[in-house]
């Protein structure tokens, strides 16, 4: 049980934003997907959520989602967008209660006061969602894709948390909290794909990461073989060089000249 994109290929207007890109991800890992903007990060994980018109082939725990009804695809994966706006005054808890409808868990109704907490924002039921900043908006979007698929692992499969961008609008403790939320969702037998630009915390979080530039995919394993001199350099078109100071061993990545 997977999530297999093979040769997808997506165009706008004549140009082609993706160039027969493959990845796969395995349950109880996070893939985090990085490269410079208008790399087709966003525009992979559009394909991959079917949010946009593609050619080529999904398979979410082994079938094709083309042949998944919408109420197959929102009991297995649930989709955090870059930015989410709201036409109507929606309380929080309401909000979070969306993805409570659309998932598996509509029969726990205390799950949306637990997602809530799990973000961080247990006091913030009754608020208006207008009223919050934006990392707040931010989780409360994460509050509702978890009571989605508020558990990792259900009948025989994984669930998958499909996320763009997920700390883009978060202070570092938040940052933290987040990718620990990622990774725990994994380690219960979940699945995680996150658009990312942090490459430090792609480094500390992801097992696999996927390396984009131009449309094209240019490496995927693990951070230590992926997150190199060279391909970042390539990807990035700047010079750049990563370092795994002892004792932890974790590789961290710094600019190391600003001309391209």
């Amino acid at each position: 049980m997977s999530l297999i994109a093979e040769d997808i290929r997506v165009s706008y207007g004549g140009r082609e934003a993706l160039s027969g890109v493959n990845l796969t991800a395995q349950p109880g890992e996070v893939t985090a997907i990085v490269g410079p903007n208008g790399s087709g990060k966003s525009t992979l994980l559009g394909a991959i959520t079917a949010s946009l018109p593609y050619h080529g082939r999904v398979c979410l725990n082994g079938r094709d989602i083309t042949r998944m009804k919408p109420w197959e695809l929102a009991s297995q994966r649930a989709v955090l967008p870059q930015a989410s706006r709201l036409a109507f005054s929606f309380t929080v808890i309401e909000v979070v209660r969306l993805g409570l409808q659309a998932g598996t868990a509509g029969d726990r109704r205390e799950v949306p006061m637990l997602a809530l907490a799990r973000v961080g924002l247990a006091g913030y039921a009754d608020r208006t969602f207008q009223e919050l900043s934006g990392g707040e908006a931010q989780r409360v979007m994460l509050a509702r894709v978890l009571a989605q698929v508020w558990s990792p692992f259900e009948d025989g499969q994984p669930r998958w948390l499909l996320l763009d961008e997920p700390v883009s609008s978060l202070d570092i403790a938040h940052q933290l909290q987040v990718m620990e939320l990622a990774r725990n969702f994994a380690r219960a037998g979940g699945g995680v794909i996150a658009v990312m630009h942090d490459l430090n915390l792609t480094a500390l979080y992801a097992d696999r990461v996927a390396v984009l530039a131009g449309g094209q995919s240019l490496a995927f394993g693990a951070p230590s073989g992926v997150l190199t001199d060279e391909i970042l350099s390539r990807a990035y078109g700047c010079v750049l060089r990563v370092s795994a100071p002892p004792p932890a061993g974790v590789p961290y990545i710094l600019p190391h000249a600003a001309s391209a």
